[in-house]
């Protein structure tokens, strides 16, 4: 005969088999979502940023563009004011990582996740451990206007202050008045680029310029009243003798003016 099985048992066992497949769902499910694995071995390396803005604890380190780990801790270090970034590297990825590699803040896309990016380096050592990275701002665009801070914000000030004018010529139908204006200008242009091809082909500039030279080659040689005047050394000291005399005179005025008051 078939012994009964107690439903109060049953129930347990059911119980039990539900909340262990509960667990190992919520873990996998965390693992997943952390980009971690329990069946790899890792090290735990570390540096320091002014600034950890954007970055997430699980957050993606990558080594020349290959993932190799995790963000583990981001914590502030106030031994030296700055922020501790410790990250998790698979073991297999070790011996790549170089003493003298460069850790980068970067963005995924113009507005993605930030993420640690690894420079390889060129030294013959490999990190161990808890070594520490020396770290750097990124390259690329986001990293770039968050580093340079005050004059990232007047170069969107000044995109905003274009794109107000815009709809300001927009609203008012403004448009279609500059283009004509640009259009009459351009007009006036050419007409005035036909003129002077017709004075050039006519050969009246040449004529005028001949002329011009003609004129200052006179003045040169002192031909003339202007050229007189230019070249002629003793109108200089005229000139001078009187602006001197007129000089002298208002001082012995002064001088005059002065002793009679007292």
């Amino acid at each position: 005969m078939n012994k009964e099985i107690n439903p109060k048992i049953h129930q347990v066992k059911v119980g039990l088999f539900l909340t262990i497949g509960i667990f190992i769902t919520a873990i996998s499910i965390f693992l997943m979502g952390s980009n971690k694995s329990i069946f790899q071995n890792t090290i735990a390396l570390h540096t320091y940023f002014d600034s950890a803005q954007g970055l997430t604890k699980g957050g993606v380190v990558s080594l020349a563009g290959v993932k190799i780990g995790n963000i583990d801790v981001i914590d502030f270090d106030e031994t030296k004011n700055l922020v501790k970034i410790t990250f998790l590297a698979q073991d297999e990825f070790a011996k790549k990582i170089k003493a003298d590699s460069i850790v980068e803040i970067r963005t995924q896309g113009a507005l993605g996740d930030k993420y640690l990016y690894i420079t390889p380096g060129k030294s013959i050592d490999t990190v161990k451990d808890g070594s520490e990275l020396k770290s750097e701002y990124g390259n690329d665009i986001m990293s770039v206007l968050s580093k340079r801070g005050n004059e990232s914000e007047k170069l969107f000030d000044a995109i905003s202050d274009f794109q107000k004018l815009m709809n300001s010529l927009t609203a008012e139908n403004k448009i279609p008045k500059l283009i004509n204006k640009l259009d009459q200008t351009a007009g006036n242009l050419n007409e005035s680029s036909d003129h002077f091809k017709k004075a050039m082909a006519d050969g009246k500039f040449e004529k005028a310029m001949a002329r011009m030279e003609n004129v200052i080659e006179k003045i040169d040689n002192g031909q003339g009243t202007l050229g007189a005047l230019i070249n002629d050394r003793s109108v200089h000291d005229r000139l001078k003798s009187l602006l001197g005399a007129g000089q002298k005179q208002q001082q012995v005025k002064s001088i005059l003016k002065n002793s009679v008051e007292d």
